[in-house]
């Protein structure tokens, strides 16, 4: 069973996987440059962008009381993912209300309902947000990939 979700022929894997693969390169790219921007933080001009775009389209569908996103600095793909998601969630369950979107513990918490549910019940949909936080991950931190590794100190042999 294939349906086309525009231009998108979705197979039986889901609106995830069509995602990661139509966004493969630019996904490994923004992963390469959350690994350079944690070797060494900085603050960008433009951390505020995915939150504005998103919010500034989908305001309509964040529920009274609800947060809305709260996402920082992300990579671009990640907002044009989450725009795509969205769409393609809004064709399978009409009535859903987004919660909160942000980063937390280092990944994506996607948290959606519908008026009369605090969650979607529907099981394949909860799986295909599942997987969308499991793409959208930042990278595991390893400190010890920027700082030179220590060394101990040599001891001196005495020769009497």
């Amino acid at each position: 069973m294939s349906r086309t979700y525009e231009g998108m022929k979705l197979e039986k894997s889901g609106i995830v996987e069509e995602l990661k693969e139509k966004h493969k390169e630019r996904l490994a790219q923004a992963q390469q440059e959350l690994k350079k921007r944690m070797a060494t933080p900085t603050t960008r001009f433009d951390s505020y962008i995915s939150d504005v775009t998103l919010f500034s389209k989908w305001a309509y569908r964040v529920g009274k009381g609800w947060y809305g996103f709260s996402l920082g600095d992300v990579p671009r793909v990640w907002t044009d993912v989450l725009d795509e998601f969205l769409s393609w969630l809004e064709t399978q369950c009409p009535d859903f209300e987004i919660h909160q979107v942000k980063i937390k513990f280092r990944g994506l918490r996607f948290y959606v309902g519908t008026k009369t549910h605090l969650f979607i019940p529907n099981v394949k949909i909860r799986s295909q947000i599942t997987q969308l936080q499991n793409l959208l991950t930042m990278p595991q931190f390893t400190p010890t990939s920027i700082r030179a590794p220590r060394t101990k100190p040599q001891k001196h042999s005495r020769t009497p």
